[in-house]
Parts: structure tokens; C-alpha cells; sequence
């Protein structure tokens, strides 16, 4: 008899324990669907390639190579072309035009008749006499300079200072038209750095230190005197 009734019991109590079993195993928050989803362990951020295209490194900026620079253009000894054409055409008459040219240019004003360019080769040959002057008083006070040296340099002193006065002479000549006395000091101008280089060449051996001044100034006076022939007096 107490067998049965313990049978009886478990046969009850069945259920009972199936009922209290699920109810420990349900959790608390079941009704919430969101809270029985597992959780999704995320890894670090750095980890994800970012959404937007990486932009490739652009190439170095080549800085583009300057223009090349022209020379400037020398500018001309003339002033102007009508002076150039003006100065061409009387140098035309001398046996050195370009030495004519070169020499008269700096002393151009803007007027080119052949009087006015007359007289400004005159000037140019006046500085050149002065230069002379300059270079021979010089070599004459060095004390390394010998006696025939400073004995030659003496005459060509003296001939330099005659062409610095007959110059002056010329240009009075000019003022009064006297062509024969005009043409008459020029020619002695072309003398002088003739009796210059003669002194040093009477001395045997000894080397004419103003040859090249000289050989300046025996062309610009060739050049005067050809530029007086050509004139046409009025």
C-alpha cells in the first residue's frame, strides 16, 4: 500500500518538476527577442579599409623651364639712323670709314653736316693728343726710363704740344673760311706722331714706346684732312 502511494506521488509531482525546471531555465528578460541575440565581438576600428578610393600621390610639380633670354642688343654708336646714314657718307670719303665712324661718334650732337663733323673729328683728335701728352710726360719721369729714351720722349712732347696748337688754329680757320690755312694745319697734324716715332727710330735698338698712340693719331688726322677736301664751301 505505501508503494503505491509513493508512486502515486511521483506520478504528481511529474509535471510539477518539468514546470519549475523550465521556469529556472528560461532567464528573466526571454520576452525581450533583442536580448537573446548573441553579441558580435567587433575587432579594432583600424582594421576596416575606409569607403573612399585612396587618392594616388600626384608626381612632383616639374617647374617649366624658363624662355631663354635674349641678349640685349648693343646699342649703336650713332644716335640716330639719319646720323648714321649722315656720319657713313662723309666717313665714305677718309681711307679708314670705320676708324672714322668709331672715333667721331661719341662727340655726335645731332648735327651731321660735314663742317660740324669736321669739327668733331678735330675734338676727337685733340683728346687723343692730350692722351699723348699724358702718356710721354709719364714714361718721361720714370726713373727706369733711359737718357735716349727720355730724349726721344722730350721731341715727341714738343710735336704733340705743335698738333694741340695747330688744332686750335684749324677751327679758327673754319670760323673764317680760310680753306688753304685749314687744309695747311691739318697736314702738319699728320706730321707730328711722324717726327715722334723718327726720334726713337735714329736711336739703334731702341723700341718706339708710343707707337701705337702715334699710329692713332696719324689716322683720325688722315681722316680730318680727307674730311676737309670733301667740303664744299659755300
Amino acid at each position: 500500500m505505501e508503494f503505491n502511494k509513493f508512486i502515486l506521488l511521483l506520478l504528481i509531482s511529474s509535471p510539477l518538476l518539468s514546470f519549475f525546471a523550465e521556469a529556472i531555465c528560461v532567464p528573466r528578460n526571454a520576452s525581450n527577442p533583442e536580448a537573446t541575440r548573441p553579441a558580435v565581438a567587433l575587432g579594432p576600428a583600424s582594421s576596416f579599409s575606409s569607403a573612399a578610393p585612396t587618392q594616388a600621390p600626384l608626381p612632383p610639380t616639374v617647374p617649366s623651364p624658363s624662355p631663354p633670354v635674349s641678349p640685349e642688343p648693343s646699342p649703336s654708336i650713332l644716335s640716330s639712323p639719319s646720323s648714321n646714314y649722315a656720319l657713313t657718307k662723309i666717313c665714305g670719303f677718309t681711307d679708314y670709314p670705320a676708324e672714322c665712324i668709331a672715333a667721331i661718334s661719341p662727340f655726335l650732337t645731332g648735327t651731321t653736316d660735314p663742317i660740324s663733323v669736321l669739327k668733331m673729328g678735330m675734338q676727337a683728335l685733340h683728346q687723343i693728343f692730350e692722351e699723348a701728352v699724358a702718356v710721354a710726360t709719364k714714361l718721361n719721369k720714370d726713373p727706369s726710363s733711359s737718357a735716349v729714351v727720355k730724349d726721344s720722349l722730350d721731341t715727341c712732347l714738343e710735336s704733340f704740344d705743335s698738333g694741340l696748337s695747330d688744332l686750335n688754329d684749324a677751327l679758327l680757320a673754319i670760323s673764317s673760311h680760310d680753306i688753304g690755312r685749314l687744309s695747311t694745319l691739318l697736314s702738319a697734324t699728320i706730321t707730328y706722331p711722324d717726327t715722334c716715332e723718327e726720334a726713337f727710330s735714329e736711336q739703334p735698338g731702341l723700341d718706339s714706346p708710343m707707337k701705337e698712340m702715334d699710329r692713332k693719331l696719324t689716322t683720325l688726322a688722315s681722316i680730318n684732312l680727307a674730311i676737309a677736301a670733301s667740303l664744299h664751301w659755300s
